[in-house]
């Protein structure tokens, strides 16, 4: 599957599949769950997720999409539809919020879609299964996925390809955000930040009337740009380093102490500094107002010191019960 270049038609995304032989076949359970997630995390140039219900857990955001994050060369397209009524079961407001990050993206709403299709440019997959967290947990679901070879021809994937953009064409982009770049010399050039095109997402959830806005609209050319190295790890592996993690990551911290000087411990329990000093000498905590002991040290006692120097012995609140 190669994209041959950009314009402002249908004919954007067409591909040179009279220079190809798409080598096509069927899979299912984990080979088909390791196609798709191998397509979107390979994505280079171009990424098409084109699914009706859309819900992300951990291991797409951190694992397959989280490369992308950094790619202002790959324009990723997301189409999603049904549920006029009630958006959030096709696209949550958060999964929507999650997408608008990415440097180069365009997102479309198709109210009638029911067909899941992924591509990227080497690789795509028909398949009945959607890009959310349950079908891929526990659903059976089927899918054909064509790889591009230079040998001959064929036209599977190309028709696969053609069809999606006569859909997207009757669609309603909802969110378009482009990179810009400054060029440095020759073909060279430096990502300066993106700019939002089209945001029409807060009328998407309060289901107002959508203006119809075509995604063709807004394409502009590509540029294949090294990524980041980000090794794909299985979604078996990454969830037992998500369970690891919760049980280690984030240990218990011990709440600190509240340390007090001998007056305001000794007002604790109506006592004065001298009457604190003598008890505190007596339980062998300090030697005398300013030395603390071993015991001391290891009962929590500590030193304090002001910008001028000064220094004085700070108790643990709780010794306020031994006075």
């Amino acid at each position: 599957m190669v994209i041959l270049g950009v314009s402002l038609t249908i004919t954007f995304f067409s591909k040179g599949i009279n220079q190809y032989r798409i080598m096509a076949k069927f899979v299912t359970g984990k080979e088909l769950i390791k196609q798709v997630d191998t397509i979107i995390h390979e994505a280079k140039k171009e990424l098409l997720v084109i699914s009706p219900y859309i819900k992300l857990d951990d291991y797409f955001k951190k694992q397959l999409f989280k490369k992308h994050k950094g790619n202002s060369e790959l324009h990723i397209l997301i189409a999603f539809g049904k549920n006029e009524n009630n958006l959030q079961k096709s696209l949550t407001k958060e999964d929507l919020e999650y997408f608008k990050d990415f440097p180069n993206i365009s997102i479309v709403y198709i109210p009638n879609l029911h067909a899941k299709y992924y591509a990227n440019e080497n690789k795509g997959i028909i398949t009945s299964i959607n890009l959310y967290d349950h079908s891929f947990k526990n659903n059976v679901e089927f899918g054909v996925v064509s790889e591009s070879k230079l040998i001959g021809g064929s036209s599977i994937d190309k028709d696969a390809w053609e069809s999606s953009m006569k859909i997207l064409k009757e669609g309603y982009a909802v969110f378009i955000r482009r990179p810009n770049y400054k060029k440095k010399y020759w073909i060279a050039k430096d990502y300066t930040g993106s700019n939002n095109l089209l945001d029409l997402t807060e009328n998407l959830v309060k289901r107002d009337k959508l203006i119809k806005h075509s995604v063709f609209n807004f394409l502009d050319k590509t540029f294949i740009e090294k990524t980041n190295s980000h090794k794909k790890i299985s979604r078996e592996e990454f969830e037992r380093n998500k369970t690891a993690k919760k049980q280690t990551a984030y240990p218990i911290k011990e709440k600190q102490p509240k340390m007090l000087s001998a007056t305001n411990l000794g007002k604790l329990k109506n006592k004065s500094f001298n009457e604190v000093i003598d008890i505190m000498i007596a339980k062998g905590f300090i030697k005398d107002k300013n030395t603390i002991t071993t015991l001391g040290n290891h009962s929590g006692l500590k030193y304090k010191e002001n910008s001028r120097g000064n220094k004085w012995i700070v108790y643990p609140e709780a010794l306020a019960e031994s006075l």
